[in-house]
């Protein structure tokens, strides 16, 4: 009710936007504006592990009505898989998002209020694709050879539930950017494990399709994708303000995909487990390959529950040390 009551005094006062945090370093580089030196984060990725977290991106299907349940050294699995397309009978293809995500928008807004509003919050959503493989496969697998196997034997169902995920997706982002989230990431972390033309074919449309429709219903919106391991140029010409840079890229050939966006990106998540002298050298590297402008650092994946704590200090203490001074430009290496 707290939150509801915010958000109809922010719409009653004329605001599209909640006031700017105090550091808006991370805004500014979505937006392509100068900063002073790269703005940081993590994929840190707790849902995966922690049950009190839940699933984190599979509440969309929670709420279209596959319950899910974390077991224990093997994650996030539903009551049921769609193993044909008739198991779709059992979805509600159309949620109340209000109604049945609020407790995200909550949390959201609650997490707003704890920082002060020093930094901004991050909302996020699985992209439909990436939604589509756990909800057919049952939960978290090592492949999804059955979701793509859908993709072939069930285009039109496959396009389907993609359409209904995308919609939920809009809706589910908007709800955050509602609750003070100004930035909105979309993961498709399975993006890589399609070939191209077929996730040109299935994918790329309702992305680009999602960061539009937010877009257009809330302008002051930004809006990030994380199509890892795909291709990124697909998305140069979409509404996208920042692109995720999986690991397996470099620098270079990320900036060649996307020239006009802000990227954000790729340490090799696995580097944190070296000393703290390795993962400064190769952090600040990557930072001047990459270049201070458009330039949001980040891991190229999420972090895992092994990794200690002095990997992450000495990342974020290589990032700080590199002005825009230092990298005003993208600086690659020579081959």
């Amino acid at each position: 009710e707290q939150r509801k009551r915010a958000c109809a005094e922010l719409t009653a006062s004329g605001a599209e936007i909640w006031p700017k945090p105090e550091n808006d370093r991370l805004l500014r580089a979505a937006r392509g504006e100068p900063v002073d030196r790269a703005p940081k984060w993590m994929m840190r990725q707790a849902g995966r592990y922690l049950p009190e977290y839940l699933a984190d991106i599979l509440v969309i299907p929670v709420a279209m009505g596959m319950d899910c349940r974390m077991e224990p050294k093997v994650g996030p699995q539903f009551d049921f898989a769609l193993e044909t397309p008739e198991d779709m009978e059992k979805l509600n293809l159309a949620p109340d998002v209000e109604a049945t995500l609020s407790y995200v928008f909550d949390a959201v807004y609650w997490t707003r209020q704890q920082v002060e509003n020093k930094v901004p919050v991050i909302g996020f959503s699985g992209a439909p694709w990436t939604l589509m493989g756990y909800m057919v496969e049952g939960g978290a697998v090592r492949s999804f050879d059955r979701a793509k196997k859908w993709l072939y034997l069930y285009p039109e169902a496959s396009r389907k539930l993609l359409t209904s995920l995308r919609n939920i997706v809009v809706e589910y982002l908007v709800g955050q950017f509602d609750s003070g989230a100004p930035l909105l990431t979309v993961f498709d972390t399975n993006c890589g494990e399609i070939p191209p033309r077929l996730y040109e074919e299935f994918c790329v449309p309702d992305l680009k399709y999602i960061a539009t429709e937010v877009k257009k219903r809330r302008p002051g919106a930004l809006v990030s994708v994380f199509p890892k391991d795909g291709e990124m140029a697909a998305f140069e010409d979409s509404d996208f303000d920042v692109v995720g840079v999986s690991w397996t890229k470099s620098p270079a050939e990320a900036r060649r995909s996307c020239p006009s966006k802000t990227l954000q990106g790729n340490l090799d998540p696995h580097l944190l487990y070296a000393g703290p002298d390795q993962i400064r050298e190769r952090t600040v590297a990557m930072v001047k390959e990459f270049g201070v402008p458009k330039y949001i650092c980040n891991l190229g994946h999420g972090m895992v529950p092994t990794h200690p704590v002095e990997g992450p200090k000495a990342f974020m203490e290589a990032v700080d040390s590199v002005s825009s001074e230092d990298a005003p430009s993208p600086q690659f290496p020579e081959r």
